[in-house]
């Protein structure tokens, strides 16, 4: 990663000539992307989980959350992409994001959409008519919600490619274990990566699967996924997944 620069100690960083802030605020506290500096609600692992594709050469990316931009500006530098879309359900344009790429019109964003809603796979669909090479998850990080995106968008993603889901494991950290912690009812994304992972054992679809504290890298096989879907109930011998 490049050195950081001055402003705050270790939580910016440069790269081609755009300084990045990591977020690691809370609350009202949390920084908003201007004119100096993009954030970046990411960790320094899942930074470098994105190094680590670039190898992969990915030509067009979708990403569905935008939070205050930072993340489509440094996929634009990491990849230099074909097309780059983002995708937020946040009615309000990112003011910042919106002069970036005022002039790069390889660079589309669309407002006001679910990340399971037809508006969003309409804008797949629109932008990538031959399939995406990477399309990454960082919405509502809810089992429900990202399961239908997976559903709707992976059939989009080509062989090869990656499809990512971010903060799969928010319900395993301390500050989710209270009944107070506002997603307590929930049901765990982590019950979706055990799904998948029994897709990669059953389905060419899926060629891996990996995962780590940040995200989980799906990888596209060549394969179509079964007639049932997503559903596993049929792959586990007639025993329960278990739920969390």
């Amino acid at each position: 990663m490049a050195k950081g620069t001055a402003e705050p100690a270790d939580l910016t960083f440069v790269l081609d000539g755009v300084t990045f802030l990591f977020d690691r605020a809370h609350g009202s506290e949390r920084p908003r992307s201007d004119e100096r500096r993009f954030v970046l609600c990411k960790s320094d692992q899942q930074i470098e989980c994105y190094r680590t594709l670039t190898k992969y050469r990915p030509r067009d990316v979708l990403e569905i959350g935008l939070y205050e931009g930072g993340s489509l500006v440094l996929w634009d530098k990491l990849f230099a992409p074909r097309c780059l879309v983002g995708v937020d359900r946040r009615r309000q344009p990112v003011a910042a994001l919106e002069a970036y790429r005022a002039e790069r019109p390889h660079i589309r964003t669309y407002y006001g959409r679910g990340q399971d809603k037809p508006g969003t796979v309409m804008a797949a669909r629109e932008n990538f008519p031959t399939g995406v090479d990477l399309a990454i998850d960082d919405a509502s990080h809810l089992y429900a919600e990202t399961k239908a995106t997976f559903a709707a968008i992976f059939p989009l993603v080509r062989p090869g490619g990656f499809y990512v889901i971010e903060n799969w494991a928010w319900a395993h950290r301390p500050n989710a274990q209270s009944a107070a912690h506002a997603w307590h009812e929930q049901p765990a994304l982590t019950n979706f990566v055990f799904e998948l992972t029994v897709l990669a054992a059953a389905s060419p679809a899926i060629q891996s699967v990996h995962v780590d504290a940040g995200l989980v890298a799906v990888r596209k096989g060549n394969g179509a996924l079964p007639v049932t879907g997503l559903a596993v109930e049929q792959l586990l011998r007639g025993r329960a997944l278990g739920e969390i």
